[in-house]
């Protein structure tokens, strides 16, 4: 009965309220609205409760449940509608918690229900890592899956990387591998010496390069700053042009990088042709990106013939439209699929021209980028379209090559991706194969597509991450993996032959890859996927072969110098091999690669080596091989350029005497005549060029053993190739002294 029931009445719960007349008593929510945190008329009962109290017996459904919290259980018998009453300060903070933890318990007890046991019936939870997850239904070993506390990765040193701070064009670099840094301190030697060179000289040198004033700084390159190319027009190009562009890029570039899908964006094109303003920006920035790539997949009388200017000039407006693009974009903010396609080319475009560290930081945006877009997650997972998910993918693993690259270039051994990727491998399709909107998975094809050469180089970043080969550059280096000297005989001994089985599991792999993406017989890019797996293995294998033994006691006594020299004239000659056999239409992009550095220490180094020996002959043979397939080193107006030509006419007239004195005829390279028929070298202009070593003590220190042996008993002192690391996966890159 309403009479007797202690909640019919606001007075009843209050009886503080009800003894103050004349004052409006306060009605705060029951608790049966304040636990569900909905609004309560106050009444008693209120309509919540009554609601409740109907469905409880079948007369009316109850409200839905808030989005917010879970819906609570019904009591099993009916509760009376009760005002809550004021909580304490920090009671409801108290409660908050005590729901997570009941919450938190509850999880874990049902986890813990479904969680597989050992034989002993405990938990035994092995969850593969999400990078590891690369391809369909198949979880491959990553080395991120076996965890190690903080503690113990402190503690042990072998986990430390071996970095140090070196200076780089006056500024404090940090660098981990030690490839790197002593290359650069080589080069670092060979600026100041020719620095000093340059103040004792300039009063009687004539020399003349009067293009050097119009050289852009290369530093410059990688900037995307609007107000810096403002002051330069977009390259006029024609309908005519665009396309034909457009058709080199499908033939040349498209095939290198595989980041567009071409029956989306040529229709595009064909508009941008005829009428440029009724683009996006967006898309105009893409459209750049494809006509700077499409003019440096022209050769100099190519540019000449279809643009009807200079390709270096084409190249330089091209370039400063696309930043140009890009800042209008303002891609920082506001990003896409299409912008991080733009990116991607942009930074394609930018390997061998511009600042290494410049390019690593400008990449590592791009990584931020791809990752707040999700683009590390598989679109799968994600439930995204089967087109979107495929194009995220051939993206991601794009920028993963482009950020190995650079990050190597920069001096880190490692790079720095987020750890929990787990974005597949792309499928094995052609652009026909993909439709947008179309709901159907994308199932790969048997056999040869499109996608042959980019999946090579994929299958060889997967296969190096899964078998890190971090001591490599120790051992070819000859400096052990770090233990002790009584144990590095043996250590070395079994390192260089973990790294033998190392490469022949790369080979076998890149064998069964070529099997399954690759067909020679069509030609093309088939044809370069096809030699990569002879060009890369055969490489490591004469690395591995010519490297220095720390135990061997007569390299000791040479400094440790033996190999060096070695491995960088098998390096260009292996460099010169694969540009003969890829097709001339490709060695644009293998063109991008060049390691001016590594080409400036050997020159310097063959300056001071011995005139004569088979070792020697070849790096001559290697040297004027490179210069042939780069006729952009003999561009006399810019000042490493002109630097090189120096050491090498000087190291090429140390030679021409001492084989004149035997009486001996010396056939002169190529390169040197085109540097002596050019005229910016007088006849008399290196003759006061030493011809002892070393000079001082400074000098000795940097090349330990040079000049000290004959040339039976030392071949040189050089580093192995300062990007090892990306060798390794296919995409070795320019290490410049910019």
């Amino acid at each position: 009965m309403a009479s007797e029931d202690p909640a019919a009445t606001p007075s009843a719960q209050h009886p503080k309220n009800a003894t103050t007349p004349g004052k409006t008593p306060h009605v705060l929510a029951c608790v049966f609205c304040h636990q569900r945190k909905i609004r309560c008329d106050r009444k008693s009962p209120c309509s919540n409760c009554i609601k409740v109290s109907k469905h409880k017996r079948g007369e009316e459904p109850i409200l839905p449940p808030t989005p917010v919290l879970p819906v609570l259980t019904l009591p099993e018998t009916d509760q009376p509608c009760v005002p809550s009453k004021r909580a304490p300060a920090g009671a409801g903070r108290r409660r908050v918690v005590k729901d997570l933890l009941d919450r938190l318990h509850q999880c874990e007890s049902l986890l813990s229900q479904v969680a597989p046991r050992d034989a002993e019936g405990r938990p035994a939870v092995d969850v593969a890592s999400p990078a590891s997850t690369w391809r369909d239904g198949t979880s491959v070993d990553s080395p991120a899956s076996s965890w190690v506390s903080y503690e113990e990765a402190r503690k042990d040193s072998s986990r430390r990387p071996s970095g140090k701070i070196v200076v780089d064009e006056g500024r404090r670099t940090y660098m981990e591998s030690p490839l790197h840094s002593n290359v650069l301190d080589h080069l670092q030697f060979s600026k100041l010496s020719l620095d000093d060179d340059d103040d004792d000289d300039d009063a009687t040198k004539q020399t003349d390069f009067s293009d050097s004033a119009t050289v852009v700084d290369a530093n410059d390159g990688a900037s995307v700053n609007e107000q810096e190319s403002m002051d330069f027009d977009l390259p006029a190009l024609g309908p005519v042009e665009i396309l034909r562009l457009w058709q080199v890029f499908l033939e040349r570039v498209n095939p290198m990088t595989k980041v567009i899908h071409v029956p989306s964006l040529e229709p595009i094109v064909f508009e941008a042709a005829t009428d440029r303003f009724n683009v996006t920006p967006e898309v105009e920035a893409l459209l750049c990106a494809v006509n700077v790539l499409g003019i440096m997949a022209l050769t100099d009388s190519e540019a000449q013939q279809v643009l009807n200017v200079a390709k270096s000039k084409a190249l330089e407006k091209s370039s400063l439209a696309l930043k140009k693009a890009l800042s209008r974009v303002d891609f920082l903010r506001k990003y896409n699929l299409t912008t991080l396609q733009c990116l991607v080319l942009y930074l394609v475009s930018l390997q061998g021209q511009f600042d290494r560290h410049a390019s690593w930081i400008l990449t590592g945006t791009l990584v931020r980028i791809a990752q707040r877009m999700g683009l590390h997650r598989d679109g799968e997972l994600l439930g995204l379209q089967p087109f979107e998910t495929e194009m995220r993918r051939r993206i991601w693993w794009q920028i993963i090559m482009l950020e190995t690259k650079y990050a190597i270039l920069a001096g880190f051994c490692d790079t720095l991706l987020p750890p929990n990727w787990d974005a597949k491998l792309p499928s094995n399709v052609n652009d026909a194969d993909l439709l947008p909107g179309s709901s159907e998975p994308v199932k790969s094809r048997e056999g040869a597509t499109e996608m042959a050469l980019v999946l090579m180089l994929y299958e060889s970043r997967i296969f190096f991450y899964q078998n890190p080969m971090s001591e490599f550059e120790a051992i070819i280096l000859g400096t052990g993996d770090g233990s002790a000297e009584s144990s590095k005989r043996i250590s070395g001994v079994h390192a260089l032959d973990k790294y033998r089985a190392t490469v022949d599991q790369l080979e076998e792999r890149l064998a069964e890859a070529e099997k399954n993406y690759c067909n020679p017989t069509i030609g093309g890019i088939h044809t370069l996927a096809c030699g990569w797996r002879g060009f890369v293995v055969q490489k490591l294998r004469d690395m591995i072969a010519h490297a220095r033994q720390p135990w061997d006691d007569e390299d000791e006594a040479l400094g440790g110098q033996q190999s060096f020299f070695r491995a960088w004239v098998i390096h260009f000659e292996s460099e010169i091999n694969w540009y003969d056999t890829v097709d001339e239409k490709f060695r644009w992009y293998l063109r991008l690669h060049l390691q001016s550095g590594a080409l400036s220490v050997l020159i310097e180094l063959l300056r001071w080596q011995q005139p004569a020996g088979t070792l020697v002959d070849r790096a001559w043979k290697a040297i004027d091989g490179v210069y042939h397939h780069h006729p952009e080193l003999c561009d006399l107006g810019k000042k490493e350029n002109v630097q090189r030509a120096e050491n090498l006419l000087a190291g090429w007239r140390r030679r021409e005497k001492a084989f004149g004195e035997l009486g001996l005829p010396c056939e002169v390279p190529a390169v040197i005549r085109q540097m002596r028929s050019s005229g910016c070298f007088p006849a008399g202009q290196l003759d006061g060029v030493s011809e002892q070593w070393p000079a001082s003590a400074e000098e000795s220190a940097l090349f330990p053993g040079l000049g000290t042996a004959g040339l039976d008993g030392y071949e040189g002192n050089l580093l192995l190739d300062p990007n090892a690391g990306a060798f390794f996966w296919g995409d070795s890159g320019q290490y410049s002294q910019h």
